[in-house]
């Protein structure tokens, strides 16, 4: 079979990138040294580094070429040319996969067949499901199960696999080929043919366009004496010839205006390389030594270098830690891994509180604006040749660009989409709203008990209070006030809209799109890439021996941000004072005096006018300033509250209020909104 494959000459040729993603050790390297006739300058583990310690530490590039199938020989193709990304296996080397994985048209996931899906298995599967729409699983090492019980065994992991892979993205049946790369005792390959076979029968042609802006992603550097610099890479959009000039983003001024002098493809001179092309250029006047990884790109086409910027992003669910606001993260853009803040925020709906439906627009006007407007900008090249299964679900909703004019939610964290809705109510319960089997329901529990099913939903935005089918609350008890605390409101209600849609649940406002989540992150070193770009956030610093996922969320660039100047970006953090009701006044009954919300010294004139809330009844209050000079201050209700008082008019018993307002997160004013 490698005799016939050296023997091709190569005619019309079409070149597919292929990802080689797998455990450490489960014999990715083995197996592109089996099909490959043309190895580049950077494969087969050919640093001192690999060599030495004797896995793959870096990406290594090989190809060879076959008959292209049926379907493209009638599109004008005759030659179909695989170029094989080799990436290492070892955990700490995962943002190199993921760099990988983003210039692959289809992944092929090497599995050890004798040890099934391992750790880092786990986590090359989630890269492919966020950047490959193709997967093929190769079952490698079949020599070293017994001949007479391979059969069995192949069936069982194969059984085992379709389970697993039925909770993603790329569905149960998925092509399995059975190989053994490098046999034990020195034999040949085994099922190299039908994996090729496999390969070409289950690849669809990709669509290459070199009509876009040119860009480039290299990924090795070297220099060649009296020639210049070559850098071998990834042709992600548009076209390169021998005398174009192009720019170095990476170098600055020193990287602008230079001019290719020569462009190979796997050690054969071309005169064009475009879209999808594995290709090493050289250009004069640059310093090698001054390059690692990085993008080219044409002259007239500017790519801007981010400090900051926001993302809409999915939180993905095999990352069990929390994804928290202002944590940090290791962001991988293209080849380029940068530790980055995070500020997590959602669309502001303006449907949980008073306070914030009067003057904040929907959020659905800004997801159709941003939408708009990215469609006018029209589509730019990506750091990605394209995007997985995963990216293509959620592109259906995403928008395209950002919408400045609207105000967003503060979130504590990164919600899951798909999950039950829980929050924690005015009583301290821990409340969750799941779908159920049923259609028109869903389960309700409290504290992790089920305690029934819901078949209507009803929100009261001035108290905050959501009950069920008959008034019946969502607490432990029927004397629940069921309320949902501000803090919470606007993410419980934006969330559970959906939910209830999809369960056919009415009683909320309908919605029809999912929940749209975004991130600004503040990145510690500048990142050159263009806007559109997918990036993957991960936890690289938890244990690499863990068996758990690394990557927690990803997403698409919408725009930068000057981190010196967040003051455009309007996320509100819904905040809260409590206090208790302490007697009623002499005169008006109207008009309580109130305790335990603010200290002796502090400055009622910043709260005077503000509304407050008595809890139990959801009735509102305005603040009219202080009583006394012990932090007491009065509030006149519109109508006497009912509740229990002594001769002395003193209030028995607890009776709660609360002060609600909001503040934006990147404004220093003291002045209270609400």
């Amino acid at each position: 079979m490698a005799d016939d494959k050296a023997k091709k000459t190569p005619g019309k040729a079409i070149n597919v990138n292929i990802g080689i993603l797998g455990h450490i050790d489960s014999g990715k390297t083995s197996l592109c040294k089996a099909l490959s006739t043309v190895v580049s300058t950077a494969s087969m583990d050919k640093g001192a580094q690999s060599q030495e310690r004797g896995i793959t530490l870096d990406l290594g590039f090989s190809s060879f070429s076959t008959d292209a199938p049926v379907a493209w020989q009638a599109e004008g193709y005759d030659t179909l040319q695989f170029c094989m990304v080799d990436c290492p296996g070892h955990a700490s080397l995962i943002r190199t996969v993921i760099g990988g994985a983003q210039i692959i048209d289809l992944c092929a996931l090497v599995i050890d067949a004798n040890k099934g899906i391992q750790t880092q298995t786990a986590e090359c599967l989630v890269v492919a499901e966020i950047l490959a729409n193709q997967l093929v699983i190769i079952l490698n090492k079949i020599d070293m199960i017994p001949e007479a019980k391979r059969e069995k065994h192949l069936v069982k992991i194969k059984k085992m696999l379709s389970l697993t892979f039925a909770a993603t993205k790329f569905g149960e049946k998925l092509p399995i080929a059975c190989v053994s790369a490098s046999p034990q005792d020195g034999s040949p390959a085994i099922g190299m043919d039908a994996l090729i076979e496999t390969l070409k029968s289950n690849l669809e042609m990709p669509q290459r366009d070199k009509t876009g802006p040119f860009m480039f992603s290299f990924d090795h550097a070297f220099a060649i004496k009296g020639q210049g610099t070559v850098m071998t890479g990834t042709v992600l959009s548009g076209a390169v010839k021998p005398g174009q000039i192009v720019n170095v983003p990476c170098l600055g001024e020193q990287g602008k205006g230079k001019k290719v002098r020569s462009l190979q493809k796997f050690r054969q001179g071309v005169q064009e390389a475009i879209q999808g092309d594995r290709v090493a250029m050289c250009i004069s006047g640059l310093d090698a030594k001054e390059l690692e990884r990085g993008i080219v790109i044409g002259e007239k086409f500017p790519v801007p270098t981010l400090d900051a910027c926001i993302c809409v992003v999915h939180r993905l669910s095999y990352f069990k830690a929390e994804v928290k606001t202002k944590a940090k993260f290791h962001v991988t853009l293209g080849h380029q891994t940068v530790m980055a803040t995070a500020h997590f925020f959602c669309p502001l709906d303006g449907l949980a509180s008073p306070s914030t439906a009067s003057t904040i627009p929907t959020a659905g006007s800004a997801a159709s604006n941003a939408s708009a407007e990215g469609a006018k900008q029209g589509k730019t090249p990506s750091l990605a040749m394209g995007c997985g299964a995963l990216v293509a679900h959620m592109q259906r909703s995403w928008p395209t660009s950002f919408d400045f004019s609207q105000s967003y939610c503060h979130l504590d964290e990164l919600f899951q989409h798909g999950v039950p809705v829980e929050y924690e109510n005015s009583d301290g319960d821990m409340v969750k709203l799941m779908p159920d089997s049923e259609p028109g329901k869903m389960i309700f529990q409290i504290n992790g008990e089920t305690k029934g099913e819901v078949s209507e939903l009803k929100f009261d935005t001035s108290s905050g209070r959501l009950v069920m089918q008959g008034g019946a609350p969502l607490g432990s008890t029927v004397d629940s006030r069921s309320v949902v605390p501000l803090k919470e409101r606007d993410r419980v209600i934006y969330l559970l809209r959906y939910l209830a849609q999809i369960c056919g649940v009415p009683g909320l406002p309908p919605t029809e799109k999912e929940p749209l989540a975004y991130v600004l992150l503040l990145l510690e070193k500048p990142v050159t890439c263009p806007l559109g770009c997918l990036l993957i956030g991960s936890k690289l610093d938890f244990d690499i021996h863990s068996p758990s996922c690394r990557m927690a969320f990803f997403g698409r660039i919408l725009c930068p941000m000057d981190p010196k100047d967040l003051k455009p970006l309007r996320i509100v953090k819904m905040k809260s004072k409590t206090g208790l009701l302490d007697r009623f006044d002499k005169q008006d009954s109207c008009l309580m005096i109130c305790k335990d919300m603010f200290k002796a010294d502090t400055d009622m004139a910043l709260f005077n006018g503000l509304k407050i809330v008595h809890e139990q009844s959801g009735l509102e209050g305005i603040l009219e300033g202080s009583y006394g000079q012990d932090g007491r201050f009065k509030v006149r209700f519109k109508q006497e509250l009912k509740v229990k008082a002594d001769a002395k008019l003193q209030i028995k018993g607890t009776e709660r209020i609360t002060l609600y307002f909001k503040k934006f997160n990147f404004e220093q004013s003291k002045k209270i909104i609400q």
